[in-house]
């Protein structure tokens, strides 16, 4: 699996490539902005996207959607759609940042996409609409029930490690 992070917009949201290394068959996960930036990878590496999968529905994660859906023909998957790909994908709800949130857990790669959730050294904001601290914080054991060498793909900033997360991130404590 090849994994590749597209900062997009204002707020910097990571979008994510997940393609197969073989077929380059592709997943694009929240496509927040800069449809064009992300075509522009997708063509300039030959992937052949199969469809989008959203961590949730801030604008910040599905800005560019409906141009690439269309530009590509493909399917989305919200987060509150329990759906099957071609790789190994497991979607999991991780309600608190919003109430629709998931993370979506590919286990054979030992890789997790938080979205808004999970960050390095911090969690999502539980003070906008549908946010909830006490709901993020169980979202936050299910997501520390992976193994500390899961690496995590955050919906911004950088990339961590659920290791890492268990010994750094304070609201972990």
């Amino acid at each position: 699996m090849n994994i590749i992070k597209i900062p997009v917009g204002s707020y910097q949201a990571n979008c994510y490539l997940v393609a197969n290394e073989m077929t380059l068959e592709t997943i694009i996960i929240d496509p927040g902005d800069e449809a064009g930036k992300i075509i522009d990878v997708i063509e300039k590496n030959n992937l052949k996207p199969k469809q989008i999968i959203l961590t949730h529905t801030h604008f910040d994660h599905t800005g560019a959607v409906e141009e690439i859906k269309n530009r590509f023909n493909i399917d989305v998957l919200a987060p509150s759609y329990q759906g099957r790909s071609f790789v190994d994908l497991r979607i999991i709800g991780t309600p608190g940042h919003t109430k629709d949130s998931v993370c979506i857990v590919c286990p054979q790669e030992k890789v997790i996409f938080t979205g808004d959730t999970l960050f390095k050294n911090s969690i999502g904001r539980t003070d906008l609409e549908g946010g909830d601290y006490n709901k993020i914080q169980k979202s936050l054991q299910k997501i520390m029930q992976y193994p500390d060498d899961f690496k995590v793909y955050p919906g911004h900033g950088p990339n961590t490690t659920i290791g890492e997360e268990r010994r750094n991130n304070p609201f972990l404590k």
